[in-house]
């Protein structure tokens, strides 16, 4: 009952047949009208400046291929098929719209920023708390970062899978995006009063004053390099000359102003004295770079580790919810706290510590990196190996038709689990999947194309059954009908196809005489976006319904 309730919701907008009037020669998806789109949800009429000139083909088109991929990823439906998707999605985003050559437009830049922003939260260990405390349900439930995008997701994927359109593929990514924009400063300053007024500001760390070997250049060219070495490069890279004591002095006061900011309590605070850090030693990082006699940190791998880490922070500090903004938050000092999901008090008390204690240099290198190194990039590794997942795909696809057969008639306590083998299923899939291409391009010759690939797609599974007792069910034989009359229909010419397959956008579609709208839509809407393994049983029924066509069973 759950499978097919929620649906059923959606049927206004899952419907095949999306706008009215279709033409035969509808172009392709133009990327350039999606990019436009996404900006104009930003910028309003900077999407005036978005042409086909301005996107490069080639990033354009594999931007569409790896669209197509994170979405299959995402439908996967698990936690870690999610997280991919999300992060792949991300990824795909930047480089087509950072590829394009369409003006300084800051609505792009907003755009790029916000799938920086997701990127990072989607690769994060945890993704941003999305742990065994969520329940994540395909197209119903999903938090990124304390922030539930699910609406806006099963937006973007019902316009992505149901091929509305560039328009409204845009549109519902840019609305996702939007949901990983930094938070507004006047917001921040207006939540810090309300935080400040229960906060008790703690004069430890505010009132410290670092000591004198802390603000020297060898203090921190040794606290560098062992940050460094404690990041698997032990080329200790960083040399005394490359810091001057103006830059040592700068960059001490700058550590105490961030750990006094989050000495004060709440969470506002915290968030602020993190983003200061996270900042500052990116600049500390490109400051000594720059020296002549450093010129190769840039490339030194514990650089770059360290800088990776670090963007990842400053990124995740500019997060609305990075400490649970908006939920009730019990933040304690150097006790508690939880940034994307991931416990960091214990490395943050230990790097606070090393500081305001004056502890030497290679202990605060130490806690430096430690504490950045929780912010690292999580490896893209699935779950099971490329081998266990196509099982299980095909295991799926075995289970699906046996859903259809039993959905149609068959006998639910029949064991069927090794009628069909690896390499039908998969032929089976391949073949529905090209059908419902045809279906989706919304023209009534593609239709009917979609529909005959359909019934030849059955037929052919059900061939190669492994014995006739698999296919030998009322159930089987009545998808066997259903698929006979509607290959036979789906052969007429085009010039029979208003006599005998007849649809009105958004109304009906009638096949030898019979309504199967509601059917084809239940189908499609389950293979589409809720998974192959949900869509046994609407097929079962949609070839059911065929078979109650009059006459057009010869064969």
């Amino acid at each position: 009952a759950n499978m097919m309730s929620w649906p059923l919701k959606l049927i206004g907008i899952l419907c095949l047949f999306s706008r009215a009037g279709a033409g035969e020669d509808e172009d392709p998806f133009q990327v350039h009208e999606m990019l436009a789109a996404a900006v104009r949800v930003v910028g309003g009429d900077e999407a005036l400046a978005v042409t086909d000139a301005c996107v490069p083909k080639g990033e354009a088109d594999a931007w569409k291929v790896g669209t197509q991929a994170a979405v299959d990823t995402m439908m996967q439906k698990t936690k870690r098929t999610m997280q991919l998707g999300l992060a792949s999605l991300a990824r795909g985003v930047a480089k087509l719209f950072g590829s394009c050559t369409c003006g300084d437009l800051t609505a792009i830049k907003t755009i790029l920023d916000e799938a920086e922003r997701l990127r990072v939260l989607a690769s994060t260990r945890s993704l941003a708390g999305l742990n065994a405390e969520v329940k994540y349900e395909p197209l119903k439930s999903l938090s990124v970062g304390g922030i539930d995008v699910h609406l806006e997701l099963n937006a973007l994927i019902v316009a992505w899978q149901m091929k509305r359109g560039p328009v409204e593929v845009g549109t519902a990514l840019a609305k996702l995006l939007a949901d990983f924009r930094e938070s507004d400063d006047e917001e921040e300053k207006s939540a810090s009063v309300a935080d400040t007024a229960s906060a008790t500001p703690s004069t430890s760390a505010l009132s410290h004053i670092p000591g004198a070997e802390q603000r020297t250049p060898g203090f921190w060219a040794m606290a560098m390099n062992n940050a460094f070495a404690r990041l698997s490069d032990s080329s200790y890279p960083v040399k005394v000359d490359c810091i001057s004591k103006e830059m040592a002095e700068h960059h001490a006061a700058r550590l105490d102003e961030a750990f006094g900011s989050m000495m004060e309590k709440n969470r506002r605070s915290m968030q602020h004295g993190l983003k200061m850090l996270a900042s500052d030693v990116l600049v500390l990082l490109d400051k000594v770079s720059e020296s002549r006699d450093c010129h190769g940190l840039q490339g030194a791998t514990g650089s770059r580790r360290l800088r990776s880490a670090v963007s990842r922070l400053a990124t995740l500090a500019g997060q609305r919810s990075l400490v649970n903004s908006g939920t009730q938050v019990e933040y304690e000092a150097l006790k508690s706290l939880r940034i994307a999901g991931v416990d960091v008090h214990l490395e943050l008390n230990k790097f606070i510590r090393a500081w305001l204690h004056n502890e030497s240099p290679s202990q605060l290198g130490d806690a430096l990196a430690d504490f950045f190194e929780d912010f690292k990039e999580q490896e893209e590794e699935l779950e099971t190996s490329e081998g266990s997942n196509l099982a299980a795909s095909e295991d799926a696809l075995a289970g699906m038709i046996r859903d259809a057969m039993v959905s149609a008639g068959d006998s639910a306590s029949l064991d069927k689990s090794s009628c069909f083998s690896a390499e039908s299923t998969a032929a089976f899939a391949h073949a529905v999947e090209a059908a419902i291409e045809h279906m989706l391009q919304k023209r009534r010759k593609t239709m009917q194309q979609g529909l005959k690939e359909l019934a030849a797609a059955v037929e052919q599974i059900f061939s190669a059954a492994s014995s006739s007792d698999c296919t030998s069910g009322a159930g089987a034989q009545s998808i066997a009908l259903g698929a006979r009359k509607l290959r036979q229909l789906t052969r007429r010419t085009v010039v029979d196809y208003g006599t005998y397959i007849k649809y009105e956008a958004l109304k009906s579609l009638e096949v030898g005489g019979v309504d199967v709208h509601g059917e084809l839509n239940r189908f499609l809407s389950a293979w589409k976006l809720r998974g192959r393994n949900e869509a046994g049983a609407p097929l079962g029924e949609l070839f059911k319904r065929f078979s109650k066509i009059s006459g057009h069973d010869e064969f």
